[in-house]
């Protein structure tokens, strides 16, 4: 079963050839990041644009994911020495930009970080705040994050 979010809304498709076409329709990009956790077993949760989110992103010509989501990770939370882990899922959001429709692909991975680093949010990214939030907290900020978010807790 594939979940495709779109907005906050979510459409189930069930098959890889149903899947297949869907994604024909749109623009496909492919992302990674990480859900980076510390020594303390705390989450690094980033602010984007007004909602809770991961650090993520686009993948560029020649780069293999895994080599994505680390490099996106460092780049968006100015943290280093990351350790990467298993693929945690992989998530499919639509949305609208520059006047067509894309069909995001994130491949989610575990990553090992420490607390002890200091962190510096890509503003131009429209990253206004990086916290680390232990286990327990991660459900409150749910309710303020991007689905795709939602979906891979909710995975785990």
């Amino acid at each position: 079963m594939y979940r495709v979010y779109v907005d906050q809304k979510v459409i189930h498709i069930s098959n890889e050839k149903s899947f297949r076409a869907f994604c024909q329709e749109f623009k496909e990009v492919n992302a990674a990041g990480g859900l980076v956790e510390n020594e303390e077993g705390a989450y690094l949760f980033i602010r984007r644009n007004g909602l809770w989110d991961l650090p993520k992103g686009h993948q560029e010509e020649g780069e293999s994911i895994c080599d994505t989501a680390l490099r996106e990770v460092k780049e968006e939370c100015g943290i280093t020495g990351l350790e990467l882990g298993e693929l945690l899922c992989i998530t499919h959001h639509c949305y609208f930009r520059d006047g067509i429709w894309q069909l995001k692909h994130s491949w989610w991975y575990a990553m090992k970080g420490s607390k002890k680093q200091s962190l510096t949010p890509q503003t131009e990214e429209g990253i206004s705040d990086l916290v680390w939030v232990s286990r327990n907290e991660v459900p409150s900020l749910l309710s303020s994050a991007y689905s795709s978010i939602c979906e891979l807790f909710s995975s785990l």
